[in-house]
């Protein structure tokens, strides 16, 4: 014979309630960043050397510039820092935004120059 405090317990009990299941769209990237992997080391010191061959590439590309005419320097440089990677080049920027500086007032392309130019130079 069950005791009446046992029997009152189970009584007491609140049945689970049941929750909806929303129903979300799928997501367009679906699992590709749960299942992450990262690179092995051959491929990431390939890719290594292959943004220290552009950052060269770039530096030549830079002392180029400065060779023909600082309108074309300073059309570089606006484009380099635009894409966001001047900290890489912060020297190079600076000798270059020195020399124009310097050879600002006795520069004889400045009369063709169009607003653009003359606005990079302000």
């Amino acid at each position: 014979m069950p005791t009446p405090a046992s029997a009152c317990s189970l009584a007491q009990t609140p049945t689970p309630k049941v929750r909806p299941v929303p129903n979300f769209h799928p997501s367009i990237w679906s699992d590709q960043f749960m299942t992450y992997t990262p690179e092995d080391k051959v491929t990431r010191d390939c890719k290594e050397e292959q943004v220290d061959d552009l950052k060269k590439e770039v530096r030549r590309k830079l002392m180029a510039a400065a060779a023909a005419s600082p309108s074309q320097l300073l059309n570089f440089i606006d484009a380099v820092q635009r894409l966001g990677v001047a900290y890489h080049f912060e020297e190079e920027i600076e000798e270059a935004s020195k020399h124009i500086y310097s050879s600002f007032h006795d520069a004889n392309d400045m009369h063709g120059d169009d607003l653009y130019d003359f606005a990079l130079r302000f």
